[in-house]
């Protein structure tokens, strides 16, 4: 009986990563390939989930947006970028598609969409507000698209941030806790 209740500790223990995730690995590796000319160069990267990311580059010289850098990178390669233009309004990213990118499964009944975050050295990263129409480049920039679910009930916020293992839906973590609850139950 002991046995049980140790398994199920396990078992509920193994899902708090997953409950309270953080960003689990940085984004190294090689860059699928590089897009413009000039001295300038900002690294993009396509996060699908923690084990699913690719990384762009872009050179520029003089101005350039996050907008130049995405529309370049697609027409140069592989990567294909869904986007609606407002005139004005700037673009609106709406999908990436990469081979071998694969968007993460929240659930069916998830609210999913990329996130924009913006760093300006790969590793502190902060949710782009304006656009990236409207997204300044400096030379040495990060622009990272992430893969996530949101809670529009609490704020119109990606949940997860640049880096970090996908969280699962709310619902989802509820039912392993009570599949754990279970367990334990039925070990009694």
């Amino acid at each position: 009986m002991k046995l049980k209740n140790v398994l199920s500790l396990i078992f509920v223990l193994s899902m708090l990563p997953a409950a309270f995730a953080d960003t689990i690995y940085d984004y190294t590796g090689d860059i699928e390939y590089s897009a413009g000319t000039g001295s300038n160069q900002a690294t993009i990267a396509i996060d699908f989930d923690a084990d699913n990311s690719f990384l762009f580059t872009y050179n520029w010289d003089g101005i350039a947006d996050g907008w130049d850098a995405l529309d370049s990178i697609d027409l140069a390669g592989l990567l294909d970028i869904t986007a609606i233009d407002y005139g004005a309004m700037g673009m609106l990213v709406a999908d990436f598609d990469y081979p071998g990118g694969i968007e993460y499964d929240y659930g069916q009944d998830a609210d999913t969409g990329w996130g924009y975050y913006n760093s300006a050295d790969g590793t502190n990263w902060s949710l782009n507000g304006t656009g990236v129409s409207f997204r300044d480049l400096n030379n040495g920039d990060w622009d990272s698209w992430v893969w996530s679910n949101y809670d529009y009930d609490v704020s119109w916020d990606p949940i997860r941030t640049p880096g970090a293992e996908p969280v699962p839906e709310p619902f989802t973590l509820a039912v392993l806790g009570l599949g754990s609850l279970f367990l334990r139950k039925r070990g009694a």
